[in-house]
């Protein structure tokens, strides 16, 4: 669907004005090469670290050891969790294999198992998504709550494999932070000047716009709804959360939000405006002002929920409920008022009734 959009600067400029007055150039590019790539970067520098971590935990399996893993864990699920606005270009093929959620347990004892004593990605290879990536080294690491999680990790070959996924996550995300830095990086800030990707400025636009609504869909719908109950009207089930073992759920979402904003915003909160906030502010300074209310109200409500999110979902559903609520109404106002503001093309969603 096209939403029409409103009068001023952007609109005259899709219907031909002179490049010299068009900011859509400058603000793809800012999210091109200082949002996105420096994302990806990180991504991949934090996994790095964390594979340093494993291999120090699993030559000296001790307290100290698993917390310094634990915390590479986190910064990685964190760096992880600001790309989610990145949907697109080369990352699809690799959410699967990164990010398999909710974990399947039983998945990922059957790898453990069957591990040779030192695994290696030639049998991480063998397995499915299940048994791969963030969510299942998360529940290596901290286990299912039953009992200390360093007893199992004295255990060499479950170490092993648990080292040898953080090794495919560093490898993924090192293909993914190359393809960004020397490709795609490219692609997105050409838009409509010679890219191979992007044939107009428009085009590029739309692709921002719809990823960061697509980016709030998922929180709203994938990671809230589904525990919540409310695609079902079941009860709630913490076990439909992300990052459950570890108690890193809300920290998960807000990281979530944080990627959208760098979008919207631009790379630097505390600097002026270079994002898509550039291009509304053009043509609805007043929109502009309650999308930024509506950011701010959202990170409030969720950050006042209390961690485990698991724990909160059972103990104060309400709570929970209302941060939902609070994402959804910023996702919407990026959807029924930014999209139209700019004349995005909106992408259909099978899991969005707007």
């Amino acid at each position: 669907m096209l939403f029409g959009a409103g009068t001023g600067t952007i609109v005259g400029l899709a219907c031909g004005g002179s490049d010299d007055d068009d900011s859509r150039p400058a603000v793809l590019e800012h999210v091109a090469r200082n949002v996105a790539a420096p994302a990806f970067t990180a991504l991949h520098d934090r996994a790095e670290d964390l594979v340093t971590a494993m291999d120090a935990l699993c030559a000296t399996p001790d307290a100290g050891a698993l917390t310094t893993a634990q915390a590479a864990w986190s910064d990685e699920r964190d760096a992880w969790a600001h790309v989610l606005p990145f949907g697109f270009g080369p990352l699809p093929p690799e959410v699967n294999a990164l990010d398999f959620w909710p974990v399947r347990v039983d998945s990922v004892e059957d790898a453990v198992a069957g591990a040779p004593a030192m695994a290696d990605a030639a049998y991480l290879g063998t397995l499915g998504v299940s048994a791969k990536g963030m969510p299942a080294l998360e529940y290596l690491l901290w286990g299912d709550g039953l009992g200390d999680p360093l007893v199992p990790l004295q255990d060499p070959r479950r170490c092993s494999y648990a080292r040898v996924l953080a090794a495919d996550i560093a490898a993924r995300t090192d293909t993914l932070s190359a393809t960004w830095t020397d490709e795609y990086a490219d692609a997105l800030a050409t838009a409509g000047h010679g890219s191979a990707v992007y044939d107009s400025l428009k085009a590029g636009v739309d692709e921002v716009v719809n990823k960061s609504i697509d980016a709030c869909l998922t929180m709203v719908k994938g990671k809230l709804d589904n525990p919540l109950g409310n695609l079902t009207g079941a009860a709630e089930d913490p076990t439909l959360m992300e990052s459950r073992f570890s108690g890193h759920t809300r920290a998960d979402l807000e990281a979530n939000l944080a990627g959208v904003w760098a979008v919207y915003h631009g790379a630097d909160p505390d600097a002026p405006t270079a994002g898509i906030s550039v291009l509304v502010q053009e043509v609805d300074a007043k929109l502009d002002e309650r999308v930024r209310a509506q950011y701010a109200r959202a990170l409030e409500v969720l950050t006042a929920v209390p961690e485990p999110l698991t724990a909160s979902l059972v103990a104060d559903r309400a709570a929970v409920q209302l941060a939902r609520d609070e994402i959804d109404t910023f996702r919407r106002m990026l959807k029924l008022d930014v999209a139209s503001a700019l004349g995005v093309t909106l992408a259909l969603s099978d899991n969005d009734g707007d």
